[in-house]
């Protein structure tokens, strides 16, 4: 997320010509996200689909996990399907959001790239893949973007297509999850003048708001207060390091989806650099979740274990105990703010 483009100006036009002619080509389209969608993911997938509906297109929303509960006041949030197959029929172009790695959108992707005439790409990570198991994408993928909702908001400008409410909505959701509330180094000038675009649109700024952090069942609270205890400070108090394990997540009957923005929690903490969160959901499969305050890359550290992200929010997948993970983690981030792997505090 460093380095961003400050005038809104600076936007591939090119690019958002191709994807905006690809699109207005398409009669039929399966739009979806990476898996675990965050609120970028859900808000682009949305505003995009609800604007091709509302176009006439015939379009699929699809996304392999479940909507989480805390996104269900989300407008169109009842149309996304976890199962595409009832729907398909014929060619169909697919237009993947907040996403640029095939694997990332789930067990399907390899049968659904298979399958489409076309695909159409529109991301914001640090990673870039745009050849699809052989096939070919008309992309637009820039990492100084502060939300993929931002592309789609975009797209629509160029096809000269009517902003609803409902579409407005899930454009202003993107940016404001993307931007950390607007507090994170992305949020620049060309986000604030858009998310109030959409309050122009309609969007309500106090409804999402609600919607998305006064909303939490108290599972999550519960589960948050367990996670709290494993909190531990490194490197000088530069590294911080919180986990759940699949023991606490059956003591507080709580989901994947309710730890979202633990990490943040660890992130807030003044000293803290680094922030990491590790996520055991299921006994031997871990996710981690990592955040950075200035200079340091987390993008660069998850890719060294098979993960991306952005400069300053990144994750990555382990087959491993959270403890393990944990210990691998510390070790490679301690040479980093302490000159080797040996304990330091």
């Amino acid at each position: 997320m460093g380095g961003l483009k400050r005038d809104p100006a600076s936007r591939d036009m090119e690019a958002v010509r191709a994807v905006a002619d690809a699109l207005n080509a398409a009669d039929s389209l399966l739009l979806t996200c990476h898996v675990r969608p965050d609120g970028d993911a859900l808000g682009s997938v949305l505003a995009l689909g609800l604007a091709l509906k509302d176009a006439g297109r015939d379009v699929i929303m699809y996304t392999e996990d479940p909507v989480p509960e805390r996104f269900g006041f989300l407008p169109g949030s009842g149309l996304i399907t976890n199962d595409p197959e009832p729907y398909l029929s014929g060619e169909f172009t697919l237009v993947v959001l907040d996403c640029n790695e095939p694997a990332r959108i789930g067990s399907r992707a390899a049968d659904l790239i298979g399958r489409a005439s076309n695909i159409v790409m529109l991301d914001h990570h640090l990673t870039r893949v745009l050849d699809w198991n052989g096939k070919g994408t008309i992309a637009y993928v820039d990492s100084d973007v502060f939300a993929t909702g931002a592309i789609v908001y975009w797209v629509l400008e160029a096809l000269g297509w009517p902003v609803s409410e409902d579409v407005a909505s899930n454009i202003y959701l993107a940016i404001l999850s993307d931007t950390g509330c607007f507090c994170h180094s992305n949020t620049n000038e060309t986000a604030l003048e858009m998310a109030a675009r959409m309050v122009g649109y309609g969007a309500n700024p106090f409804k999402i708001a609600n919607g998305l952090f006064q909303n939490y069942p108290i599972r999550r609270q519960r589960l948050l207060g367990l996670a709290l205890k494993t909190l531990e400070l490194r490197g000088h108090g530069k590294i911080g390091l919180m986990q759940v394990t699949p023991e606490m997540f059956r003591a507080c009957g709580a989901d994947e989806s309710d730890t979202d923005d633990f990490v943040g929690y660890v992130r807030a903490i003044g000293t803290v650099e680094v922030a990491v969160f590790i996520k055991e959901v299921y006994s031997g499969q871990v996710y981690v979740s990592l955040r950075s305050k200035t200079s340091y890359n987390v993008a660069e550290l998850a890719q060294e274990f098979g993960g991306g992200g952005h400069f300053h929010a990144a994750g990555c997948r382990f087959p491993a105990s959270a403890d393990d993970v944990r210990g691998v983690l510390l070790e490679r981030l301690l040479k980093d703010f302490s000159g080797s792997g040996a304990v330091d505090d």
